[in-house]
């Protein structure tokens, strides 16, 4: 099932917090009605309350009562709807304004005659009629000893039909409100989103062919300006690995190109005549060099390409870099005797690494080292742990040197320097990338500085604490 889309999820937020709150505002405003109408019928009945008591405070007797009738109906005038009785301490009825009597329920909650009332009570009638009631006793003249009984009922029929027009307002209210605010609330969804649906298109109009296009990120609204400003910098990794991958492709084909023709060449000549099994010894054995060669370019892709996903195990132990360097130094010391170099040795460090993997790195910077010295020149290769307890190994040799400008490339896979191209025939161009590769799975790091002329030094860091290690993968080669 589909997630609902953004402009119906903002809609339909919208339309639920604004019909509640308005919903809640009517309740509010109509509880405020309702207690506003209890509140002036309760002040009117406690008025009404201390008026009789203020007549019947100068009758001496119960039978005085009788004679102040006209003045008690004259006291009450005015309100048709309000109903007033009086009764004496054993219920007989003394004065009533109508024939309309509280039941006795209405009657056990009465107020003494000290007291002024301040609540009332609600007796409903019938199902359309309802009243507001209140009971209080009043002391007649002082010395008389005699207390009669006032019941007052007040018709609310006026505040009802009041509250009953407000609920209808408050229900059509809302029922406008139901209508209207998720369209509303739909037109004000679907412009505020405009910008991304602005994105959108311009997304998909980008392509491989298109990766130069970016996003606007002035006129996009603040929110997505960040969502802009990642996605023109994703487009801008993406369109520097479309052009390394690219680069890479034709580097490889030409890189395989080489040993097939030479392959195809050569057994293409063996071919056109009669050879002696010297001859044909000589040809399988000049093949088995290029097939050797090949072997080693898809061993040393396939290392990058399991390091790029993290698939190289790491076997991480305490490893002594000046041993394995004096290890590898002793390897290749035949390989700088043949150019007439030497490689000198020295410092001390420990590091916690995978053993295999560190010598493969030694080794690829060793013998680039050696490949690219001159004549009697010296190979240095030092070890130093720093003052944060992180281990560099460098190796340096005088020669040609390496123009700054090939630095953001000298780790790339098949880059070689142009000065080097004479020389291609001895590398393939993956030693320094399986270098990077160690180092990073290490999480550590490899750096170049170079003088042309003069010094180049390649730099291994190891930090002091290793990344944490990974298990049952393949094992990677030993050395390139």
């Amino acid at each position: 099932m589909r997630p609902p889309s953004i402009t119906f999820r903002l809609n339909l937020s919208v339309a639920v917090l604004c019909t509640a709150a308005l919903a809640a505002v009517s309740f509010y405003l109509y509880d405020t009605l309702e207690r506003h109408f209890a509140e002036r019928a309760a002040a009117e009945l406690a008025g009404k309350v201390d008026l009789v008591r203020h007549i019947l405070s100068s009758l001496g007797s119960r039978d005085e009562v009788a004679a102040q009738q006209p003045r008690l109906r004259e006291a009450l005038f005015g309100n048709l709807a309000l109903h007033v009785t009086l009764f004496d301490r054993n219920g007989e009825l003394l004065f009533a304004t109508s024939r309309l009597r509280l039941p006795e329920a209405q009657l056990r909650s009465v107020f003494p005659a000290s007291v002024t009332p301040d609540a009332t009570g609600v007796w409903q009638a019938a199902p359309e009629q309802r009243f507001r009631t209140l009971a209080a006793w009043a002391e007649l003249a002082p010395g008389a000893g005699e207390q009669v009984l006032i019941a007052l009922a007040l018709d609310t029929a006026e505040e009802q039909a009041a509250l009953s027009v407000h609920r209808q307002h408050v229900v059509l209210a809302l029922a406008l409100a139901v209508v209207a605010v998720p369209l509303l609330g739909f037109a004000i969804a679907h412009h505020s989103l405009r910008p991304l649906r602005d994105m959108a298109d311009t997304v998909q109009r980008i392509s491989a062919e298109h990766l130069s296009d970016r996003l606007d990120e002035v006129r996009v609204p603040s929110e997505l300006r960040r969502l802009a400003a990642g996605f023109n910098a994703m487009l801008a990794r993406l369109g520097e690995s479309f052009g390394r991958l690219a680069s890479f492709s034709s580097d490889l084909a030409h890189e395989l190109r080489t040993p097939i023709q030479n392959l195809l060449g050569q057994t293409q000549v063996a071919l056109t005549r009669t050879r002696s099994a010297a001859e044909y010894r000589e040809v399988l054995e000049s093949n088995l060099e290029e097939c050797e060669r090949l072997s080693r370019m898809i061993a040393d892709m396939l290392f990058l390409a399991k390091a790029d996903h993290t698939q190289v195990s790491l076997r991480t132990e305490t490893v002594d870099l000046r041993a394995e360097l004096d290890k590898v130094a002793e390897f290749y010391e035949a390989h700088a005797e043949e150019r007439a170099a030497r490689i000198v040795c020295s410092g001390e460090g420990s590091v916690t690494a995978d053993r295999l993997l560190v010598q493969r790195a030694i080794a690829n910077l060793l013998s680039n080292a050696i490949r690219h010295t001159p004549r009697m020149g010296e190979v240095r290769a030092c070890v130093a742990r720093m003052a944060d307890g992180d281990v560099i190994l460098s190796v340096s040799n005088p020669g040609g040197g390496i123009a700054r400008e090939h630095f953001p490339r000298i780790f790339d896979r098949f880059y070689r320097v142009e000065s080097a191209r004479a020389n291609s025939h001895e590398g393939i161009g993956l030693g320094l990338a399986i270098v990077k590769s160690i180092l990073q799975l290490h999480g550590g790091r490899v750096m170049v500085e170079s003088v042309p002329g003069e010094i180049t030094t390649f730099s291994l860091h190891f930090p002091s604490e290793p990344r944490a290690t990974q298990a049952g993968q393949p094992r990677a080669p030993r050395w390139s």
